[in-house]
């Protein structure tokens, strides 16, 4: 009777166990495995291809990303989805036509070009036309469409408008999906992205997940306005997260200012981390050129609008060549394989610094910021050596910082090279704004649209307690918030010297071979009159400990001459 007993609560238990294991299981599965095959006119992903394959991602298992030209039909019959973009007209390949026509999958076709695919011989598609209105919301410029008329009994999820007339912008015909636009902005994304569950057949998820970020912590915060923001965070039992910088620079004297020196500031981030603040490593100066730290980039030359191609800071590079100034294209990248390299060595000397400073100072970043979000390509894949995750936006060009954008859910894109990105999608509040919460409260009202999309923001802790409060309230009113923990996740971080690892639910672990002189020598580096102060200090001390001894010396000469006097 005992035995068949404890059999019964046995198989009781290992059911409760699949009921808790098996939908997490399923819903894994279930993601479809994608190929984006894109027609561009460099042949290359360009912005509205890289912001769409990162929207994407999210849905996706794994994503294949090829230009037209480079399909590989082995790969293509592997898929579960084909997204195809045209977003300059022009012959689709053969043999893109045909493995598109075999295709028993999904298939979500963009702008141009789709005429030419036989499952969409049915659709008509008229040609260009302008929409003023997207889904009854104006927009702030006219955005140019594909008129498209599609089949009978087709289901249209999205309509653009102009002067009354309306339009289809996405459309739906069982398998077979069709996005009118031929460039993605601002005023498109939450249309697409609410319209996805929908063209992929998921279920879209009840849960938005939120993200207040403390912005900007450097050596000169104040660690009173940080303790009142972060404590308030924390007291109200939201996870938040910590932007540090570690060394501070002066912009008109040169003067760099180490985190270690503002030991009041550390002791309240080490308590802020304890009471479930999370460090995020923003960087290392937050400058370049000496740029006063804030305000400068550091992974971006912005004077040039170009990467990086320097270490030495102090001299100002050249402007970078293009395909023009060279001979041949093997030359050219050549070239850019040298520029990357120089890349690769400056920011691998920042991402140690920066880590290692601050777990010197008991600090663990578990992801990582680009100041200003300004980081090329080669940058973010550099900075995948060194850290999981990453918050913000994302850089979209190679060759200008302002063209950056952000998905509206967390995802891995292909720009970040495996980092999860966890997406800035509300902004911040600007006190100096007549009403700084407007410009939130019209992101939030769309966001709130689009099942499981993020709400990330970041708030300046110096600006106090006055707005922090109506920020969370804000965000709190978005029904079915779920506050963003890192801490329940797993997330790794590391350099040469340090490994940081966050698993789920566990206490952070910390490995660390940091030498001091290492730290030390940084020090000097970054402040070189620091290095005259030791030297002029040891001359200093040399001499007292020679004068000492020479005194003593004296003494005992002296009592050894009365010593012999007396006898």
């Amino acid at each position: 009777m005992n035995y068949k007993r404890l059999m019964s609560i046995f198989v009781l238990a290992m059911l409760v166990q699949l009921i808790a294991i098996v939908p997490t299981t399923h819903a894994e599965e279930t993601l479809p495995k994608m190929t984006f095959i894109y027609m561009t006119q460099d042949h290359l992903p360009n912005s509205d291809v890289l912001f769409l394959e990162a929207t994407l991602a999210a849905f996706a298992k794994k994503i294949d990303l090829v230009e037209a030209n480079q399909v590989n039909i082995d790969k293509l019959k592997k898929s579960d989805v084909i997204v195809f973009m045209g977003e300059e007209k022009g012959k689709v390949p053969r043999k893109v036509r045909d493995a598109i026509q075999s295709f028993k999958g999904r298939i979500i076709a963009i702008g141009h070009n789709v005429e030419q695919l036989q499952p969409y011989k049915q659709w008509k598609f008229v040609g260009p036309e302008s929409i003023r209105k997207l889904d009854n919301d104006s927009l702030e410029t006219i955005l140019s469409i594909i008129h498209v008329i599609p089949p009978e009994e087709s289901e249209i999820l999205s309509t653009g408008e102009n002067l009354g007339e309306r339009f289809p912008f996405i459309v739906k015909k069982g398998k077979l999906s069709y996005i009118a636009a031929t460039a993605f902005r601002t005023e498109t994304k939450y249309s697409v992205s609410q319209s996805l569950y929908s063209l992929l057949d998921q279920k879209p998820p009840d849960v938005h997940q939120a993200y207040i970020r403390l912005e900007d912590i450097s050596p000169i915060t104040d660690p009173k306005l940080l303790k009142e923001t972060g404590e308030y965070l924390s007291e109200h039992n939201i996870p938040f997260y910590m932007a540090v910088i570690p060394v501070y620079v002066n912009s008109e004297t040169g003067e760099y200012t180490t985190l270690a020196s503002n030991k009041k500031l550390v002791r309240v981030l080490k308590e802020l981390q304890k009471r479930g603040g999370m460090i995020i490593a923003h960087g290392y100066t937050h400058s370049y050129r000496h740029e006063e730290t804030g305000e400068g980039f550091e992974f971006w030359d912005a004077k040039l609008n170009q990467k990086i191609i320097t270490k030495n800071t102090d001299e100002t590079p050249p402007k970078m060549k293009n395909s023009l100034d060279f001979t041949s294209e093997e030359e050219y990248q050549k070239y850019l394989n040298k520029m990357n390299r120089l890349e690769k060595e400056y920011i691998d000397e920042k991402l140690t610094n920066s880590i290692e400073h601050l777990t010197q100072l008991g600090l663990y970043p578990i992801a990582f910021e680009a100041p200003h979000y300004a980081m090329s390509p080669n940058g973010y894949h550099v900075t995948s050596e060194y850290f999981s995750s990453i918050f913000g936006q994302v850089q979209l060009s190679d060759e200008n910082w302002e063209v950056m954008s952000a998905p509206l859910f967390a995802s891995k894109p292909a720009i970040t090279s495996g980092m999860t990105l966890y997406p800035e999608t509300i902004g911040f509040i600007d006190p100096t704004l007549s009403d700084p919460y407007q410009e939130m409260e019209t992101k939030l009202k769309q966001l709130e649209k689009v099942p499981g999309s993020m709400i990330g923001g970041f708030y300046h802790p110096y600006i106090g307690l006055k707005y922090l409060p109506h920020m969370v309230e804000l965000i709190e009113s978005v029904p079915n918030v779920e506050w963003l923990d890192l801490r329940k996740t797993e997330q790794t971080v590391q350099s040469d010297h340090v490994k940081i690892k966050q698993e789920k639910d566990k206490p952070i672990q910390v490995a660390s071979s940091i030498n001091g002189y290492k730290l030390f020598f940084q020090n000097i580096k970054e402040r070189p009159f620091d290095l005259v102060l030791w030297v002029l200090a040891i001359i200093v001390s040399l001499t007292i400990l020679v004068f000492f001894f020479y005194i003593l010396g004296l003494r005992a000469r002296l009592r050894k001459r009365l010593f012999e006097e007396r006898n």
